[in-house]
């Protein structure tokens, strides 16, 4: 079987930051994984999240900023970094003038619930 996906669902946020679903609960009602293509706008940043899945990000333009267990570093085109379930981390764009475009995969799935925000 084949499922193409031409354009997903847009997970609304108030951050700027567009969350594109391909895969997933919101946009093909499954749970086992999300696919979610991210455009985050220059010097955006969230609160330190706790993410009840793992989570395998693939950096296609801009820099994306990772912080986790005292640790910080970017990752750039062509790049990837897995942030395995019960990591405490926070994600930001690392440049103010241009916006990062990037490719988010969570095992299992994303949902709101699955994630406790630092607000």
């Amino acid at each position: 079987m084949l499922r193409k996906v031409e354009h997903g669902s847009i997970f609304p946020r108030e951050d700027g930051k567009i969350i594109d679903e391909h895969f997933g609960v919101l946009h093909s009602g499954q749970d086992n994984f999300s696919l979610a293509h991210m455009t985050a706008p220059a010097a955006w940043r969230e609160p330190a999240q706790l993410a009840d899945f793992d989570e395998l990000v693939i950096v296609v333009r801009g820099t994306l900023a990772i912080e986790a267990d005292a640790q910080k570093i970017e990752v750039g085109p062509g790049e990837s970094c897995l942030v395995e379930r019960g990591t405490r981390v926070t994600y930001s764009n690392a440049r103010q003038d241009s916006e990062c475009e990037y490719w988010s995969l969570c095992m299992p799935a994303f949902r709101p619930e699955r994630t406790k925000l630092d607000v």
